[in-house]
């Protein structure tokens, strides 16, 4: 085992049968050039491993042989190889929650080497040899980077889903500009990639997860550039798409004018516990510190809010709620003061949001996706 960080590299390391190497040191002040373990090459016999179970850098070599296994646990983009990058022989590599290669610098595959994916992995891949497999795991999302120059790949993909994508690095020289799924004679699937320059890329054995048929694809890209190719079809979850969820706290929808996400529901906001709102009403009370009122509080968080409404561009047009005895206040208006019954922030039970989730906008919202019940109990902003 490696616990403690250490700047001599091992000029050549053979694991042999039965034989495990932990590299578990960590240094805040790692990097590529300094990496708390670094080996020129390393060979691992058919019952040997290596795990690399530390986030810092860890360098491995050039042209290494690889029957045993190497896994890479919790670890992104930190773990190095030499010029030849490559990766030889019939053993597995297993990646866990971590990233290997980078978009410049892919990895090699050779022989018959197996690749697992799980715990929302990602691999950059410079060539795949004939008879490389890969699996994935169907219950996170994984990224499988290739080579868009590469023409028909007979890797075997496994156990791929919707929450799989593959992917093509941007400095390949190609973009992609449609892809689909081909149902082959023995029930697999071909990926076909319609590139620039009438070039195109097939993956040519994929086999789908149990339970999952591949619908209409989309090309997408990350911020680094690269092109991601997923199931436009499949449920992604509830992240990255909606606009400004905040601690709803029960609130049970209203038509699609509550202001925050037009999540349709009931027609009055009667969720927001407490028993009395605003004027001893159970329903229509106003958002904010003061219930229909405010306070000097509210007032100052009122002008905050007002300029990251500014910033939040696609998530303007805060609604007014009607309060009390019929009088109509914005979120922090009124005269009330904080504290009163039923006038905090998160004074109900959670409860579900049923319904649609949809950006809003200042007019009317989309009804872009739907959602199964969601429940929201931490407040966070985004677009």
């Amino acid at each position: 085992m490696v616990g403690t960080a250490s700047s001599t590299a091992v000029p050549s390391l053979t694991i042999g049968d039965y034989g495990t190497l932990d590299i578990t040191a960590s240094s805040c002040k790692s990097s590529e050039s300094s990496p708390v373990f670094s080996t020129s090459s390393f060979q691992v016999s058919q019952h040997g491993s290596i795990v690399v179970n530390t986030d810092s850098a860890v360098q491995l070599g050039d042209i290494n042989v690889m029957n045993g296994t190497l896994t890479i646990e919790n670890n992104r983009s930190n773990v190095f190889m030499g010029d030849g990058e490559r990766l030889n022989g019939n053993g597995t590599l297993n990646l866990v929650n971590s990233t290997f290669g980078s978009q410049t610098d892919g990895v090699n595959i050779a022989n018959s080497m197996h690749i697992t994916l799980t715990g929302d992995s990602s691999v950059y891949t410079g060539f795949l040899a004939t008879g490389v497999s890969v699996s994935f795991d169907a219950k996170s999302s994984e990224q499988f980077f290739l080579n868009g120059q590469d023409t028909t790949v007979d890797t075997s993909f496994s156990n791929v889903s919707g929450k799989t994508e593959f992917g093509i690095t941007a400095n390949t020289g190609e973009t992609p500009l449609s892809a689909s799924y081909v149902k082959n004679s023995d029930n697999s699937y071909s990926l076909v990639v319609q590139e620039s320059d009438n070039h195109t890329l097939t993956l040519s054995n994929v086999s789908m997860a149990s339970g999952y048929t591949p619908g209409t694809l989309q090309i997408t890209q990350d911020k680094s550039g690269n092109y991601l190719i997923s199931d436009a079809s499949a449920n992604k979850g509830n992240s990255d798409n909606h606009c400004g969820h905040w601690d709803h706290n029960g609130h049970s929808g209203r038509g699609g004018h509550s202001g925050w996400n037009a999540h349709d529901g009931s027609s009055t906001h009667n969720n927001h516990g407490g028993g009395t709102a605003c004027g001893g009403q159970s329903g229509n009370w106003g958002w904010g510190f003061g219930g229909c009122g405010g306070s000097d509080l509210a007032s100052s968080i009122q002008k905050i809010i007002s300029a990251m409404n500014g910033a939040f561009s696609s998530c303007n047009g805060w609604q007014p709620s009607n309060c009390g005895g019929g009088s109509s206040s914005s979120w922090f208006g009124g005269s009330s003061s904080f504290g009163k019954s039923g006038s905090a922030w998160g004074s109900s039970t959670v409860s579900s949001h049923a319904g649609s989730h949809d950006c809003f906008s200042s007019t009317t919202p989309s009804t872009s996706h739907s959602q199964p019940p969601v429940y929201h109990n931490t407040s966070h902003w985004g677009c």
